[in-house]
């Protein structure tokens, strides 16, 4: 399998599903930071298997750096717009994004 065909499986499924579900409490909707700990385990766990993917294909490079950082960056910023603009009606709250941790 690729890497684009992978991360078109992978990225989604964390942008829409394990950090919005991560940055906010199941039973209040309540936001719970943008970096806890449940975030910053699921970001560890996306870097781990981006490494492993990037490096084998690419080598220590800085391309492969680069693409690192956009492909975490990518879920991160789309699990904030899917929470910002959909979980408002499941929750009846919005989010302010005052803390970030």
């Amino acid at each position: 399998m690729s890497i684009s065909t992978f991360n078109a499986i992978l990225l989604p499924l964390f942008a829409t599903w394990f950090i919005p579900v991560a940055i906010r409490d199941r039973a209040t909707g309540k936001y719970l930071g943008l970096f806890n700990k449940n975030v910053l385990q699921l970001l560890a766990v996306l870097l781990c298997i981006e490494s492993v993917l990037l490096v084998d294909h690419y080598g220590f490079t800085l391309d492969a750096f680069g693409r690192l950082v956009i492909y975490l960056l990518m879920p991160l910023i789309g699990a904030i717009v899917f929470v910002k603009y959909t979980q408002k009606q499941l929750f009846g709250n919005d989010i302010k994004f005052t803390k970030w941790w």
